[in-house]
């Protein structure tokens, strides 16, 4: 399997560590717009090119697949030049600063026959795969409840303004994986404030009857977590790589059970060798679980609600 990489930065280089341990896979072309930061690892990962323009690069007619993993404010000038591709493609994320932007790129990609997909590693921990087959056992409602933290001191203004969608899209999304059925309503009970120190907290329904509670502060210190309660257990991430479950027993007390990282949420960055894994799946055309484009912007349309 050929793979094609754009971008040469700190996440580049950890989709390279998955891909070079893979069998049978291999970054055959890389293209960055400062090639000179390709140079000192290009050997280490056995790339195959390092293409010094765009065009060079999709000139390449040997790739099966590519992984952009450069910075969100790139992403639809890139995305416009890739338009003929009809290989999947694979972006981490966010697609787009804002919804305004992602509501462009959903545009512009529906015209790529359904080819795009989304990074979205946090979907392929351990601890969150675990947490999915530990609830799928108990059939009764579930209280799901995220802890997020953002802070708007960066020093890009656009990411300022958008963190929501930069970084609150990293615990949002959970709620998507382990809430079931549709949306019925959403209650704002603190709105977002920009740029004061406050909290927001938005209560999610569903028709499954399981519920979301969203709570977020903003400019002061913090850590995320996620729990998902239901009548006999509990799961709680914490931080998000763990995985503590909890039930009652018999006398009325709380037995609580550790579980460890996968031994490849700690060779790489976690997440990705699954993530990669199903992304080569997917080339090959067999059972994976890659997030498509129209699957992704659910959760920023959630996003969206939450927050304007």
């Amino acid at each position: 399997i050929n793979i094609g990489l754009v971008g040469a930065g700190n996440i580049a280089q950890e989709y390279l560590k998955v891909i070079k341990d893979l069998k049978n896979v291999r970054c055959a072309a890389i293209f960055s717009r400062t090639p000179s930061r390709v140079k000192p690892f290009y050997k280490k990962y056995q790339i195959g090119k390092i293409c010094y323009s765009i065009e060079e690069f999709l000139n390449q007619d040997n790739l099966d697949g590519i992984i952009i993993a450069i910075n969100s404010e790139s992403v639809l000038k890139v995305l416009k030049n890739l338009k003929n591709k009809k290989i999947p493609i694979m972006i981490e994320k966010p697609v787009g600063i804002n919804f305004s932007e992602s509501l462009l790129i959903k545009k512009l990609i529906s015209k790529y026959k359904n080819n795009i997909f989304v990074a979205l590693n946090r979907r392929f921990y351990s601890s969150t795969i675990k947490a999915k087959k530990i609830i799928s056992n108990e059939s009764s409602k579930r209280f799901i409840k995220i802890t997020d933290q953002q802070n708007q001191k960066h020093k890009s203004q656009i990411l300022n303004s958008n963190l929501m969608y930069a970084n609150s899209i990293h615990l949002i999304d959970f709620i998507s994986v382990f809430a079931r059925g549709k949306i019925t309503k959403i209650k704002k009970i603190k709105k977002y404030k920009k740029n004061k120190f406050h909290e927001i907290i938005t209560k999610i329904y569903f028709s499954s009857q399981d519920e979301a509670i969203y709570y977020c502060n903003w400019n002061s210190p913090g850590s995320w977590s996620l729990d998902i309660i239901q009548n006999k257990q509990r799961c709680e991430l914490k931080p998000l790589e763990d995985l503590t479950h909890e039930t009652i027993n018999n006398k009325n007390r709380i037995i609580r059970t550790k579980f460890l990282r996968d031994k490849k949420d700690n060779k790489y960055k976690p997440g990705f060798y699954l993530m990669v894994k199903n992304f080569e799946n997917l080339i090959k055309g067999k059972t994976n679980t890659i997030v498509k484009f129209t699957e992704y912007f659910k959760t920023v349309n959630l996003i969206k609600k939450i927050y304007e």
